[in-house]
């Protein structure tokens, strides 16, 4: 069952990160404990590495009619952290 999340990550003074987006519940429970790397968030030669948890990742809603409103409007935004785990998903290593 897909649902909307919130990521937030506070990344001191350079600033922090957010993100809303879609997701099943087993993409997400697959990411938590892995590390995600953002090239060039906050300008050029920035870099940030998070370590993904339930403190960054937060299900706002699973409510299907919700879900459906986000996606068919595409009101996903900011920064997505399951979008570089991909083809990690996809792959057979487990």
């Amino acid at each position: 069952m897909k649902g909307v999340y919130k990521f937030y990550v506070n990344c001191g003074r350079q600033g922090s990160l957010s993100g809303v987006f879609i997701a099943t519940k087993d993409e997400v429970a697959k990411a938590m404990g892995r590390a995600v790397y953002f090239d060039e968030p906050f300008g050029k030669y920035s870099e940030v590495e998070v370590t993904l948890d339930a403190k960054c990742i937060t299900l706002v809603t699973d409510n299907p009619e919700v879900v459906k409103v986000i996606e068919d409007y595409d009101l996903s935004n900011g920064y997505n952290p399951l979008e570089g785990l991909e083809e990690d998903f996809d792959s057979n290593e487990d």
